[in-house]
């Protein structure tokens, strides 16, 4: 019988085949190998909570499951259907997704 992480981590499966918006690549600061083929979520109207309520932001959220990549670091790379975006920090991480903040660098 499954357990619960079992159906937990199918269900991300199925949620990742039906929203994802392609694959990127991360490559991590200081030169270390990059990750291919790392299934994304893009969210380009990021909003966050603050002070005075949920903001607009100008970062991009990306989620990836952790299974396809463990972890991202400030400064870390997703290059994502010809763009390029900068880890500014990781906002969610449930131990079976992750999402960050990052920045677009405009060529």
């Amino acid at each position: 019988m499954p357990t619960f992480g079992d159906r937990v981590a199918r269900l991300d499966t199925r949620v990742m085949r039906l929203l994802k918006d392609g694959c990127a690549e991360y490559q991590p600061p200081g030169g270390l190998p990059p990750v291919r083929g790392v299934e994304v979520m893009v969210d380009e109207n990021l909003m966050q909570n603050g002070p005075d309520g949920i903001l607009p932001t100008e970062a991009v959220g990306i989620t990836w499951r952790k299974a396809q990549l463990h972890d991202v670091t400030r400064l870390g790379v997703f290059v994502h259907a010809g763009r390029r975006f900068t880890v500014e920090q990781k906002i969610m991480d449930d131990g079976h997704m992750a999402t960050a903040a990052c920045m677009e660098v405009k060529p």
